[in-house]
């Protein structure tokens, strides 16, 4: 990552080590090769958790270790945790020795923090899941996460009322799920927040288009916002179109906060605390800041 007279470092900003992205797939071919590199930019840039989704076993038996390693080899890095699940992608070819793989990660692994990302993706029309699969595996992952007590992080596209309608029906009202990649205006917001759900705002809040989704912002309550890159997909501006990884979360966090009229700072730490205590990680410091 190299800065231009348009993409400044994030480091520029010179953040505190209190953040969070709250979803990212350190595991992706794009990501991968400069591992190392990644999670050491990341902490400089002020990311003190990182949430990586796993949503296959073959990438979880392959690369947890993997990141972990590479995270405990550098003087700060981030904090890491995981999450476990089947994308509503993934389900196609999803059978049931996947499904035993994943029961036993969640119920055995104690950096699993949450059952995700899973829920509907109506956007493609061919050579992806069909809905009438990606719905009973979506309530089959709902129930397991309430049977273990465990957040849910939510996928949802082109899906709004049926996601909605599954979720109340699956009794998820008021326990710990959290909207991932909001793309929604306020009435969609004011929903979520109804429920007693987080909302997780990425690169795609900082697109000029997308004044709705930052408007959105006013409808939620401080103590359910969070920050994420769903790296690396949807770099935020200044950095739209470039492979996106945790570092640039502060962009996002820069973005929103000028939406909001309060202090970068306060949004990052807000927000950073706030995904430490949805994943349930100790709050007030990474406990990787130092090895």
């Amino acid at each position: 990552m190299s800065s231009s007279k348009n993409r400044p470092l994030p480091q520029s900003l010179g953040l505190p080590f209190t953040g969070a992205d709250s979803h990212a797939h350190l595991d992706d071919e794009r990501l991968l090769p400069d591992l190392s590199g990644m999670l050491e930019r990341a902490a400089e840039s002020g990311v003190s958790l990182i949430v990586h989704m796993f949503l296959q076993h073959e990438r979880y038996a392959a690369n947890r270790n993997r990141i972990l390693d590479a995270a405990a080899a550098l003087p700060k890095a981030p904090d890491i945790c995981f999450a476990r699940g089947l994308h509503p992608e993934d389900v196609l070819r999803a059978d049931e020795e996947e499904w035993e793989r994943l029961v036993d990660a969640v119920k055995n692994d104690p950096l699993i923090r949450a059952v995700g990302e899973i829920g509907l993706d109506y956007h493609y029309e061919e050579g992806y899941s069909p809905s009438a699969l990606q719905e009973p595996w979506f309530r089959r992952q709902l129930r397991l996460a309430k049977e273990l007590d465990m957040p849910v992080v939510i996928h949802s596209r082109d899906a709004w009322d049926k996601v909605f309608a599954i979720l109340d029906e699956e009794g998820m009202r008021d326990r710990p799920l959290l909207w991932h990649c909001f793309g929604g205006d306020e009435t969609r917001a004011r929903q979520i927040m109804e429920r007693g759900w987080h909302i997780a705002f990425g690169g795609a809040a900082t697109f000029k288009a997308n004044g709705e989704t930052r408007a959105a912002l006013h409808a939620v309550l401080p103590e359910r916002l969070m920050l994420e890159t769903d790296c690396p997909y949807l770099a935020p501006m200044p950095w739209r179109g470039k492979t996106n990884e945790p570092a640039l979360t502060v962009f996002t966090a820069q973005c929103l906060a000028e939406e909001l009229g309060v202090s970068v700072e306060s949004l990052w730490t807000l927000a950073g605390e706030n995904a430490r205590r949805f994943f349930g990680m100790p709050v007030g410091g990474s406990a990787s800041a130092e090895r």
